[in-house]
Formats: C-alpha cells, structure tokens, sequence
C-alpha cells in the first residue's frame, strides 16, 4: 500500500452515520462515519509532516556521522540541508531518504528486531531470489529481504563471521 498526500472534502449524509467523501474533480465515495478510510484521508497530513520530519532528522544525523557520501549520493549537487530543502519537495526527500536507509545486507551484517530488540547476524545472501539467511542466540533462519526489511532494521554493525568460524573449527 502506498502512502499518499490528498485533500479532501467531507459532507455529512442527513439522518445516517455515512459521509460523502469527494476528490479529484468531483469524484466520490461514500463510507461510514468510522471507516478506517477515512481516519487514514484525515491522519494524512500529519503522517506527511511526522515521516517528512523523521526524514530530516535521518539527514542530520548522517551529516553529523560525517557520512557525506551517503548524502551525496541521494541528493546530487546539495552541500547543505538548505539546498536540499530548496531543490527537493517533501516526498522526494522521504523517497531518498528512503532509498539511503534501505541496506542490502551482506554477510555478518547486525540486524535488530523492531519488535524484541534481538540481534540476529547474516549469514548469506542471495541476489538472484533476495533470500536471506540469519541467525541469531537461539535459532536460525531463511527469509526474504523484504521481511528482514520490514521486521528487522541494520544496525550499521559488521561481524566477520568467517573468523568465528575458523574460531570454532
């Protein structure tokens, strides 16, 4: 599901618990009073404005990591978050943001649970199918990127797991 930016207008249905939501050149939908749908039309500003500021809070503390390179890459040409601001609008800056925080992982890359703050370590990725296998204290496992990605954030951390092999062996 993507995200978006929409301004609406809401009427209120006589005598019922329905609203008239209308959009785009007139179109319309009717949905109830409490239709998650809605709450989502109404929330979106706010989501708008609370990614959009996550999103600059990213670029800060990447320019304070010294980690220029990264910036760079994602917004050609800008030396300050100035620029950026100038030369970018909001949903540029969050999809590039987006773009600098998404990690194709790598062998012994750390990554933490959202939902538990484990750890769990790489072990191997493959391009081909973007299947990743992991372990952590107490189990191992094989997902998809995108369910690494969605479940798991990188920590920045690197481990050479091939030396704790040798360790072992």
């Amino acid at each position: 599901m993507k995200e978006m930016y929409l301004k609406v207008n809401v009427e209120n249905n006589e005598n019922c618990d329905f609203l008239d939501v209308y959009y785009r050149n007139g179109m319309c939908f009717m949905c109830h009073r409490d239709d998650e749908r809605l709450v989502e039309i109404e929330d979106a500003e706010e989501k708008g404005a609370v990614k959009f500021a996550e999103s600059l809070k990213y670029i800060i503390n990447k320019i304070k990591d010294h980690a220029y390179d990264e910036v760079e890459k994602a917004f050609p040409k800008c030396d300050t978050l100035g620029d950026i601001l100038t030369n970018f609008i909001p949903r540029e800056i969050n999809d590039r943001v987006e773009g600098i925080k998404h990690h194709v992982p790598t062998q012994g890359d750390v990554y933490r649970s959202k939902h538990t703050s484990n750890n769990v370590v790489v072990l191997s990725y493959n391009e081909k199918t973007r299947e990743t296998r992991y372990v952590a204290h107490n189990y191992a496992s094989r997902e998809k990127e995108d369910y690494l990605n969605e479940h798991y954030y990188f920590t920045g951390e690197n481990i050479d797991v091939s030396a704790l092999v040798n360790k072992i062996g």
